[in-house]
């Protein structure tokens, strides 16, 4: 460092004076000198060193582009690396038409890998279409939209050869849409992308529909010879007005319930009885039957359901509605389950006397999981105790699946006293966030500590009244027997116990305790790809039109 008379001043507002500048001047002129040398002098090292990076980036150039030729993938035959790319789609789900995931994606890494892609039929063998919303489906733009994604949709299954189709179908409308008045235009038939994918209805193996009542008129033209392949069916129908024929018809015309091959079938809505349906009953094992939304006269009866299962031998897993007169329709007879595992019951009334009156009448010898799902209306003063008698007859029964607003507190500690020993897991959600009187609190989860003696997993969604501190306590109570507690709360936190549960984690125990800001609004795509799906992304910011599209 070099000294100078001026280093008190220098970064000051000082202000030289007259016979101080000469000084100054004299001060700067070796520095300057210097500085100009060592400014050329990195000129030149720099230029230097530019060369180098130039000779360094044109090796590096040679180097990688000739290991890129001795690369393991380039040297995969052709039917290896058809394996991986089917082995990239989705396996829980259909494949949307979206550039951000297989098989799409894998067309846009190099032409090479796009011509794989496209001549690989397995990897368009599985579609999810999602028919476009719009408030107003007589604009141009919106009928463009839904040509454009038809044409779209028809170009991934050609392009599926041979190969059985899985297709899940969304044509749920827009919720603020008016209906037209009067006949609709081709374009905009509601039935107009179900009527396109009959043609490959010989391929069809696993079909999901979610359409307008008027859209599943189009399936009444499908015979069973049409579907030898079809193995699961699920209808989702939704209420809206035939605008288009008003002939009456039936959703039991079409021979798709008669498919040779259907072993999973599942109905939501619509306003045919299931029962009237002409199914290979006999050959179900997977049956869902929610019922109309809008027929009341065609609701789905204790005596209704119990006439079905008893068409259903080799039923093995079955959800259904039941609506009416607990005991209507009920006979002494019994109906033999032999093989029925799984068992989901959604009451529409007295829930606890309607499901302990249904299963009453059923043997469960293999039932390992039970839901129960409804609101009670807790006015006949029924209680627990049929429903206990017919799940204790259920010697292998497991799980256990409840909605809290199905009991009163009181009712609630009485049903999970009296579950049998055999009950590992137990899951318990809430829905309804205001109630008179809280359902699952702290009372109820304190008695639950000293229940279900082999009780391995408790799952509790969407707590509201349940405290931090009770569920700690519940937890040290049941350790080291507990080995897994998820609990999911409709609050925010109150007390961390989270430092206090990883304790717990060296003994085995799983946990997930996870709390809800429900003042920050949730984030939904709209008439993205992935709508209708259990796993749609949550980002606000994906834009489903542009050229990120498929």
């Amino acid at each position: 460092m070099m000294s100078s008379p001026f280093a008190s001043q220098l970064g000051t507002n000082y202000c030289p004076r007259d016979d101080e500048l000469p000084q100054i001047h004299a001060l700067l002129i070796e520095p300057s000198q210097r500085l100009k040398n060592l400014d050329d002098e990195i000129a030149v090292m720099r230029k230097a060193l530019d060369k180098l990076s130039e000779e360094r980036d044109a090796l590096s150039a040679y180097v990688e582009g000739h290991r890129a030729l001795m690369a393991p993938i380039r040297r995969l035959p052709l039917d290896i690396l058809e394996e991986i790319f089917v082995a990239c789609l989705p396996s829980h789900r259909n494949c949307v038409m979206s550039a951000e995931e297989a098989p799409v994606i894998l067309g846009r890494i190099c032409s090479s890998w796009r011509a794989i892609s496209l001549a690989t039929p397995r990897l368009w063998s599985r579609l999810h279409i999602v028919e476009p919303r719009s408030a107003e489906p007589s604009n141009p733009l919106h009928t463009s939209r839904r040509l454009q994604r038809l044409e779209v949709a028809n170009s991934w299954l050609r392009r599926s050869g041979e190969c059985p189709l899985s297709i899940s179908l969304d044509s749920s409308p827009d919720p603020h849409m008016s209906p037209p008045i009067g006949s609709l235009p081709v374009s905009m038939n509601p039935g107009l992308f179900l009527s396109a994918l009959i043609q490959f209805a010989p391929r069809w193996q696993n079909l999901s529909l979610v359409t307008q009542q008027s859209a599943l008129k189009t399936l009444t033209r499908v015979t069973e010879n049409d579907v030898p392949l079809l193995k699961e069916l699920t209808i989702v129908c939704l209420g809206d007005v035939d605008y288009i024929d008003s002939a009456p018809w039936s959703l039991s015309q079409s021979g798709v319930f008669r498919g040779p091959s259907l072993a999973t079938f599942s109905i939501s809505g619509g306003s045919t009885q299931a029962s009237e349906l002409p199914l290979r009953w006999n050959q179900l094992t997977v049956l869902s039957l929610f019922g109309s939304t809008w027929s009341p006269e065609r609701v789905q009866t204790c005596g209704i359901i119990l006439e079905i299962l008893s068409r259903c031998p080799v039923l093995q897993t079955c959800s259904v509605v039941v609506d009416g007169s607990p005991g209507e329709g009920l006979t002494h007879s019994i109906v033999e389950c032999s093989f029925l595992h799984t068992l989901c019951l959604i009451c529409v009334q007295t829930t606890v006397f309607t499901s302990g009156s249904l299963l009453s009448r059923l043997s469960l010898p293999v039932l390992r999981e039970f839901t129960l799902r409804g609101e009670d209306a807790h006015e006949d003063g029924s209680t627990t105790g049929p429903l206990l008698s017919a799940l204790a007859a259920s010697p292998r029964l497991e799980t256990i699946h409840i909605d809290s607003e199905t009991f009163t507190k009181s009712a609630l500690i009485d049903f999970l006293r009296g579950l049998s020993s055999t009950v590992r897991h137990l899951n318990i959600t809430e829905h309804r966030r205001w109630q008179p009187e809280p359902v699952l609190t702290d009372h109820v989860l304190t008695a639950l500590a000293t229940y279900c003696p082999e009780l391995q997993e408790l799952v509790l969604i969407n707590c509201f009244s349940v405290s931090d501190e009770a569920l700690l306590c519940f937890i040290i109570s049941r350790k080291p027997a507990l080995k897994r507690i998820q609990v999911k709360f409709y609050r925010e936190r109150q007390v961390d116990i989270l430092p206090s549960i990883q304790s717990f984690t060296a003994d085995g125990l799983e946990s997930s305790i996870t709390y809800k800001n429900i003042g920050k609004p949730l984030n939904t795509p709209q008439s993205s790809p992935w709508h209708g799906l259990p796993d749609a992304p949550s980002h606000s910011s994906w834009q489903p039109w542009p050229e990120d599209y498929y």
